[in-house]
C-alpha cells in the first residue's frame, strides 16, 4: 500500500481523534471553572492543569495534521509532527519546573512526576514518529501515533480526573460544613 491508500485509511481514526479531543478540552474548561480560586492559587494544579491542556491541545493537532490531504510525501507530515512534538515539549517545560518546585502542593509529588513523566514521553514519541514519517517508514510511524494517540487521550483524561477530585476534595476541605457553620453560630432565644 503506498502512503496516499494509509493515510486516508486513517481518516476516521484521527477524525475521532480529534474530536474527542476537542469535546475533553471543553469539559476541562468546565471542570476547572467550579474550582477555580485553587486552580488560580496553587502552582501545581495550574501546572497540571497547563499539561493536561497541552496533551488534548497535541491531540487535537496531531489528528489536524493528520487529515490535511497531503498524499504525496510523508516527510511534510513528519516534519510538521517534529515541530508540534518539540513545541510540546516547550510548551510544559515551564509547567512541569513550577508545578515541582511548588511548595505547597494538593497533588503529590508522585503523581506529578508521573503526570509529567507521561505527557513528555508522549510529546517525545511524536517526535520520533515524526522523524520515522520523514524517513520514509509510514507504516511503522502510523501504528505508533496510533498508541500516542491513545495515551494522549487517556493521559489527559486520567489527568482531568486528578484534577477534578483532588481539587475538589481540597476545596470542600478548605471550607466549613453547613453543620459546623450552623453548629458555631450563636443561638437564638425563643
Amino acid at each position: 500500500m503506498n502512503y496516499a491508500t494509509t493515510l486516508q485509511s486513517w481518516h476516521d481514526f484521527y477524525s475521532i481523534v480529534g474530536m474527542a479531543a476537542a469535546s475533553l478540552v471543553g469539559l476541562l474548561f468546565v471542570g476547572l471553572s467550579l474550582h477555580l480560586r485553587t486552580v488560580v492559587s496553587r502552582a501545581d494544579v495550574r501546572a497540571l492543569a497547563r499539561v493536561t491542556l497541552a496533551s488534548l491541545g497535541l491531540g487535537l493537532m496531531l489528528a489536524l495534521f493528520m487529515v490535511i490531504p497531503e498524499t504525496h510525501d510523508p516527510s511534510s507530515t513528519g516534519w510538521d509532527l517534529v515541530g508540534l512534538g518539540a513545541f510540546g515539549c516547550l510548551l510544559i517545560s515551564r509547567s512541569i519546573i513550577s508545578g515541582v518546585r511548588s511548595s505547597h502542593t494538593i497533588l503529590s509529588f508522585p503523581h506529578l512526576v508521573l503526570r509529567f513523566g507521561f505527557a513528555t514521553v508522549t510529546f517525545l514519541t511524536i517526535i520520533a514518529m515524526g522523524g520515522l514519517l520523514v524517513g520514509g517508514d509510514y507504516e511503522d510511524a502510523f501504528s505508533g501515533l496510533v498508541a500516542v494517540s491513545v495515551v494522549l487521550l487517556v493521559g489527559a483524561l486520567r489527568n482531568s480526573w486528578e484534577l477534578l477530585v483532588t481539587v475538589g476534595a481540597a476545596t470542600y476541605q478548605a471550607e466549613p460544613s453547613p453543620a459546623v457553620a450552623g453548629a458555631a453560630a450563636p443561638q437564638s432565644a425563643p
